[in-house]
């Protein structure tokens, strides 16, 4: 019962960012929208490609990388209608995105690297077909310390919601597994991989873990933990940190 009045309020607070007038505002962009695909597109170029060369580990993609074509950073996944584009705004200008694979209609991202995603599930999970998976998240150096990254999560944990979507995986950075294993206890995060696996393909010598988030169905105890250990905590974040700077 908790959960679920939590579960409103927060909806009814995240509608607000719906609109194109508020400072901060998100918004989930069709595949027929081609030129705000192309916002984000071209905002990941400026944060994988562009920013990172001045970073203290430069930029991980070769010119030729398959997903770099010319100032947009893209490839076959953001054009499949069940994939979710989700962009924040900051007075109008793209700061940060999202995108969402499906696994309920295609295979995931991470299927391409590792084949037995499901069947590592399989001893955990009721439906591993009724997956997800995040990617391509980045947001500009101006909004990064801000509540930008909180309002994407929340945003993200309603997408699922909402389309019924039970479980969440994401691929890590082996390095950033610390970390995740730090926040698991508030993320539910839950290790598939016992030894990391090699994602050659998309960048050479990088090592990746594997993680899954239960979501689970509407009126289950496992979501009213979800509700009450991710999505209000989350939602405290966002409301308590700062807002970005207007320029």
């Amino acid at each position: 019962m908790i959960a679920n009045a939590a579960k409103k309020l927060i909806r009814n607070r995240l509608a607000q960012t719906t609109f194109a007038s508020s400072p901060l505002s998100a918004e989930w962009v069709n595949q027929t929208d081609l030129d705000t695909l192309s916002e984000i597109f071209q905002l990941r170029y400026k944060v994988l490609v562009t920013d990172a060369k001045t970073s203290k580990r430069g930029c991980l993609f070769p010119p030729d990388h398959f997903c770099i074509k010319g100032d947009e950073f893209r490839d076959d996944y953001d054009y499949l209608p069940s994939t979710g584009h989700l962009l924040i705004r900051h007075n109008g200008r793209a700061v940060a995105s999202t995108r969402i694979v499906n696994g309920n209609h295609v295979p995931l991202e991470a299927e391409h690297y590792i084949c037995f995603v499901r069947g590592s599930l399989q001893p955990f999970l009721e439906d591993v077909k009724n997956i997800a998976e995040p990617s391509r998240v980045v947001a500009c150096k101006s909004v990064r310390g801000t509540n930008v990254v909180p309002l994407m999560y929340l945003h993200s944990l309603d997408w699922f919601m909402r389309n019924n979507v039970s479980t969440v995986i994401g691929m890590v950075n082996t390095e950033a597994r610390p970390l995740i294993e730090h926040y698991s206890r508030w993320s539910q995060a839950k290790w598939i991989n016992d030894e990391p696996f090699a994602a050659d393909d998309f960048v050479k010598g990088r090592r990746l873990d594997m993680c899954y988030v239960p979501i689970s169905s509407s009126g289950s105890k496992e979501r009213e933990t979800m509700l009450l250990t991710n999505f209000a905590p989350a939602f405290a974040a966002y409301s308590l940190m700062r807002s970005p700077r207007s320029r």
